[in-house]
């Protein structure tokens, strides 16, 4: 939940959606600009797209501010537009705000607003919001301490991740909740992750 992870996460999410080639627009332009290192330039073609309430590029824009990459590292400016996005419902952006609660980068720590934007993006099948969640309701910040719901969202983090360490991390997070709970309670994690199917925001 480090405002370090938060800046990775957001490459990471850029780099997957720059991926695929699509039509020829300033908010394409931008990606092209960005997979090609020119950071400034991607920010000059994202910045009124932003400003017109494009939900990507205010994304797009937010992450440059988190990374300083064309522009001079703001984290308060960042947050603004990751709010922005998230607001019109980018899962992505919602980790970010939450991320950014829960290290107070660019905003005041609270781990109950935190909590309320991990909740929306894992609502919605964000994998790394879904495992923040799931810690939060372990330890009980910002939300009731629940074991049955922290085993749930570890577990759907879990089944999103891709082998490797942070699959291993949850893995071994899993171990510590189980090893508090029933074998009712342990069941009924289950069930719920079982049950639970994204729900995509519809603005």
């Amino acid at each position: 939940m480090k405002a370090n992870v938060r800046n990775l996460l957001a490459a990471y999410v850029i780099a997957t959606a720059l991926g695929a080639p699509a039509a020829a627009g300033p908010l394409e332009d931008g990606e092209a600009a960005y997979r090609e290192k020119e950071y400034a330039k991607a920010a000059e073609l994202w910045q009124p797209l932003a400003e017109k309430g494009d939900a990507t590029a205010q994304y797009n824009i937010g992450t440059l501010f988190a990374e300083g990459k064309g522009v001079a590292p703001n984290d308060a400016t960042a947050f603004m537009w990751f709010q922005r996005a998230a607001n019109q419902g980018n899962a992505t952006a919602q980790y970010n705000v939450g991320a950014s609660y829960a290290a107070g980068a660019g905003v005041a720590k609270s781990d109950a607003d935190a909590a309320k934007w991990f909740r929306r993006s894992a609502d919605q099948g964000m994998v790394f919001a879904q495992l923040n969640l799931g810690l939060l309701y372990a330890a009980g910040n910002g939300v009731p301490q629940d074991n049955v719901e922290a085993l749930k969202w570890l577990e759907l983090a879990l089944l999103g991740l891709p082998a490797g360490a942070p699959r291993m991390d949850v893995a071994r997070a899993m171990q510590d909740v189980a090893a508090k709970m029933t074998r009712e309670q342990i069941d009924e994690a289950m069930q719920r992750g079982r049950k639970w199917k994204a729900q995509p925001e519809v603005k």
